[in-house]
């Protein structure tokens, strides 16, 4: 009969195991979507939150899915993305000027609705449901002076 150390390595050690190999790969998934260099230049960490903010919105950023697990909102300051508690490891909360929109587009696909936003001078593609931007199409909207083209389709 084995003995309890012969039959493999301790339950003990898979759970700081299993929180180390998530934190890394939040970190990877910061990078590759582009979160990381966004939070250097738009991180925010008040907690005055606009009143629109939609909680469990789905979002595409860059070459990473974020499903159901963003608040999405903005006011007069700009578009914030807020992800929930464990994302919040690697990915800054953030705040978004309106004036760093530099094109927007709605697209009707099947029967859904989406909105994609290029953020900043790199043009990072952002693409979020239009049910999450409804409330921010006025600021979207009374930002384009030359910067932001909007195309409805």
């Amino acid at each position: 009969m084995a003995s309890l150390a012969q039959s493999g390595p301790p339950v003990a050690l898979f759970l700081p195991l299993a929180v180390v190999w998530f934190a890394f790969v939040m970190w990877v998934l910061s990078w590759v979507s582009g979160w990381r260099g966004l939070a250097r230049n738009f991180g925010t960490d008040t907690g005055d939150w606009p009143e629109s903010m939609r909680w469990l919105s789905s979002a595409r950023l860059g070459l990473a899915s974020y499903d159901w697990c963003l608040w999405v909102g903005g006011d007069e300051r700009g578009l914030y993305l807020r992800p929930v508690l464990p994302l919040r490891l690697s990915h800054a909360s953030l705040c978004i000027p309106w004036s760093e929109i530099r094109a927007w587009e709605r697209k009707k696909f099947l029967f859904w609705w989406s909105d994609t936003l290029h953020l900043g001078p790199t043009r990072l593609r952002l693409k979020v449901p239009s049910s999450a931007m409804e409330s921010l199409t006025p600021y979207l909207e009374a930002c384009r002076d030359g910067f932001v083209q909007t195309r409805l389709r």
